[in-house]
């Protein structure tokens, strides 16, 4: 997110108030750019502010920071849960064939 103005992160920001826009930024990230589940949050916890997101999910700033900057990975189980918390969104996992059939 370098090289944009500070009005313009600010205005992103913003626009993560409303849960429908905040839905709709990280499932396009997963479902239209290819992001991992992982890598989609910090893109979304950057564009929202990290205090934000650190409010919303009840937990310190220190640890989201950790987190969006690699130097701590959540569990499966953290991320499920701050993803439904945050974004109300539910999380389903499949493991497929290689031909794309359900296992």
């Amino acid at each position: 997110m370098a090289n944009r103005h500070k009005d313009f992160n600010e205005l992103v920001a913003q626009e993560f108030e409303d849960l429908g826009f905040s839905q709709a930024y990280i499932t396009n990230l997963i479902n239209n750019e290819g992001l991992s589940l992982e890598e989609a949050l910090r893109e979304s916890i950057k564009s929202m502010g990290l205090q934000a997101f650190a409010e919303k999910a009840e937990i310190s700033i220190s640890y989201v920071s950790d987190f969006v900057n690699k130097r701590r990975n959540w569990s499966t189980d953290n991320l499920v849960k701050y993803i439904e918390q945050v974004f109300g969104l539910k999380i389903k996992m499949s493991v497929e064939t290689p031909k794309g059939e359900v296992a």
